[in-house]
Parts: C-alpha cells; sequence; structure tokens
C-alpha cells in the first residue's frame, strides 16, 4: 500500500493491514491476505501487556506475512533533518513524528 505511516509507534500498526477481518473496503487489507494462523497470532497478541510475549509473537506474524508475499515494497521513506548549531532535543522517532517540546537553541548561538 503506498504512502502507509503508522499512526502510532507499535507494530500491531503494521500487521493489523494483514489481519483477514480487516478486508477492504471497510479495513485497510488491500490485499486480502488470509492466513488463519496469522489471524490466531494476531487475536492473541491484541491487548497483550507482557511486552516480550507480544513481540515474539509480532515476529512469528511478520514471518508467515513475509512467507505468504501479500505485498512487494517498491520504495521506503528516509528521513533527513538539518539543523544549525547550537539546536538541541530534536529527535527521530519510530513514526517519523515531529516533536518539539524539548527542542531548545542554545544562547549566543
Amino acid at each position: 500500500r503506498s504512502s502507509w505511516i503508522a499512526d502510532y509507534p507499535d507494530a500491531e500498526n503494521y500487521l493489523s493491514l494483514f489481519y483477514s477481518k480487516n478486508f477492504s473496503p471497510s479495513g485497510p487489507n488491500y490485499t486480502h491476505h488470509n492466513n488463519p494462523v496469522y489471524d490466531q497470532y494476531f487475536e492473541k497478541s491484541y491487548g497483550l501487556n507482557a511486552e516480550e510475549e507480544r513481540y515474539r509473537r509480532y515476529q512469528q506474524m511478520d514471518s508467515i506475512a513475509m512467507s505468504n508475499h501479500p505485498l512487494i515494497p517498491l520504495y521506503y521513506d528516509e528521513v533527513v533533518r538539518f539543523t544549525q548549531k547550537g539546536i538541541t532535543g530534536l529527535s527521530i522517532n519510530p513514526v517519523n513524528d515531529l516533536k518539539l517540546k524539548k527542542v531548545r537553541k542554545q544562547k549566543n548561538r
């Protein structure tokens, strides 16, 4: 899917694209990927508070989706940010949100 970006910094945001109950047009599964094992892992991981277990399931789901080839990546975004000397606190995060709350300019710069 072209131009898909994450809404929040969790792998579930991307993995939900291949969940069969999210078929388009009512959901984001435009590939109509349908794998019962994938769906089972998705459902078991949803709402799971134990991060290690959730990420383990995410890795299993990613492996299934990539072996089923529901899509072919054509390109990916690259982010470049330029700043002046004396600017601190600017960081890049997994979903590429521009967070300016901690950005500061040092005096006399």
